[in-house]
């Protein structure tokens, strides 16, 4: 049984603030930065006394005689096993709750960069968790979509009042927004041929709610393909690209976050996905995996 980390007393102060996004800092940099003595930051976890922060330092291609740890960041996600005992397994599943920021210093090789340092990736949150000894852990950076939307929203707040003079225009561009989000137009006909015509997830069948949804984001032709590809009522979509609602790689059955679970959409936990009654049509089991490697968000 894990011992439950003690809880710390809140500093106020990150580290981060005093950190460089895409900088390369050594150990011995960061000593001097934030004055630290203690041992333990040569260890791959390390929580600073006078800060309310979590160092995770992560090499990718360890040498021969370091613990054979799979970690592994592919853009925004960070795939890392735990400390062998679980001692500080607590501190990253329950960063928020603790008032924690997860830092991510990370390099490829150790000696990659001059000193054996790390580039400094930024902030990231916890995901999800399995196993133990060592628990393997899933990270996403913290610029998440929920936080770029918020960037978005702020922008808009900012673009003054309503001009009754330029509906017309608004209108133009109100249109353009749905017809870009229901999906380019041959991708999203095939999708609706495959799918009869109806969301994979709910069944409705209002044409003009349903959307060309992609499991792996647009990345040109060659992702528009049916099967990395849903329909998808339109709410559905919106749900399926925050990570929110998934579905299962193995069993093509929805999955919901948490926060869902009580919600109006309940009832979807579990269902079955429609599929496709050609083969070559339902959705890639690997497309699958990687959006739930890389888009999910608590």
């Amino acid at each position: 049984m894990v011992k439950k980390v003690s809880q710390q007393v809140r500093t106020g102060a990150f580290a981060s603030q005093q950190l460089e996004a895409g900088k390369v800092y050594t150990r011995d940099d960061l000593r001097n930065l934030f004055q630290i003595s203690a041992s333990s930051i040569n260890n791959g976890i390390f929580k600073p006394a006078a800060f309310d922060s979590v160092w995770i330092f992560v090499t990718e291609h360890k040498t021969a005689d370091r613990t054979q740890y799979e970690d592994l960041l592919i853009d925004d996600v960070l795939r890392i096993e735990g400390q062998l005992k679980g001692g500080t397994d607590l501190l990253i599943k329950e960063h928020d709750e603790r008032g924690l920021e997860l830092l991510l210093f990370y390099r490829k090789k150790k000696y990659e960069h001059p000193g054996a340092g790390f580039t400094f990736e930024g902030r990231f949150r916890y995901h999800d968790s399995q196993g133990s000894a060592p628990t393997k852990f899933i990270l996403h950076r913290e610029r998440s979509p929920a936080l770029i939307i918020a960037d978005i929203e702020a922008e808009l707040e900012q673009q003054g009042e309503f001009d009754p003079n330029d509906v017309v225009d608004a209108r133009k561009r109100t249109l353009a927004s749905i017809v870009r989000r229901q999906g380019q137009g041959s991708f999203r006909k095939k999708l609706l041929k495959a799918y009869s015509g109806q969301c994979a997830v709910t069944g409705c069948t209002i044409g003009a709610l349903l959307e060309a949804a992609h499991i792996v984001p647009y990345l040109g032709t060659d992702t528009n393909v049916v099967s990395n590809g849903l329909l998808l009522r339109a709410d559905i979509h919106t749900l399926f690209d925050l990570g929110l609602l998934w579905v299962s790689p193995e069993s093509f059955l929805v999955e919901l976050a948490d926060g869902l679970k009580k919600s109006e959409y309940s009832s979807l936990e579990q269902k079955p996905l429609s599929l496709p009654a050609a083969l070559a049509d339902r959705p890639s089991a690997k497309a699958l995996q990687s959006h739930l490697d890389t888009l999910r968000l608590l």
